[in-house]
């Protein structure tokens, strides 16, 4: 992690020595997300910040937060927490190339009579492509379909289902 932080601040200083003024190359954003069943609830907040690169070329940072809920077989909270870096290709002012790389500790129940849960880490690797779409001045919405290239059908426990995540979002100052 302090190699990542590392390189995306010495990309940041080099970035600054050109003419260019750094607020104009800081970008923010990300997404959240709920999702409310009957046995279980989700609610996922996952804030971005990013470096201007070059005009088309960007890097930066995230940090995840999840809360789950499971009402059956017994009520239970758990929590997930993690961290992403991330590099995004602007092939036309709408449409993006998109990578991450997600590390995840999350929490999971191992026996219900007594509760017990225990932490893992997982990592996913997504790869794919967005749209965004400009709001007003500098703000955006960007769609994101991405898959994990890492993901393993057999890999258990994992806190997600499926390979493919897509993801909706707000930016500002990437326009």
């Amino acid at each position: 992690m302090k190699i990542l932080a590392t390189i995306l601040l010495s990309v940041m200083v080099l970035g600054l020595s050109a003419q260019n003024k750094l607020a104009d190359r800081i970008y923010f954003g990300g997404g959240g997300g709920i999702n409310v069943g009957s046995n279980q609830t989700n609610i996922s907040l996952a804030p971005q910040v990013g470096y201007k690169i070059t005009d088309r070329y960007s890097a930066g940072v995230g940090v995840i937060y999840q809360y789950v809920r499971i009402k059956q077989p017994i009520s239970t909270t758990l929590s997930n927490f993690g961290w992403s870096v991330f590099n995004r290709f602007n092939v036309t002012n709408q449409f993006f190339a998109y990578t991450e790389f997600e590390r995840l500790s999350f929490e999971f129940l191992t026996s219900v009579s007594p509760e017990r849960t225990d932490k893992a880490s997982f990592n996913s690797l997504l790869v794919g492509a967005g749209y965004a779409e400009q709001l007003a001045g500098r703000a955006s919405f960007n769609v994101m379909a991405l898959y994990n290239v890492l993901y393993d059908e057999n890999e258990n426990p994992r806190p997600y289902n499926s390979p493919w995540v897509i993801r909706a979002g707000v930016g500002i100052g990437i326009f």
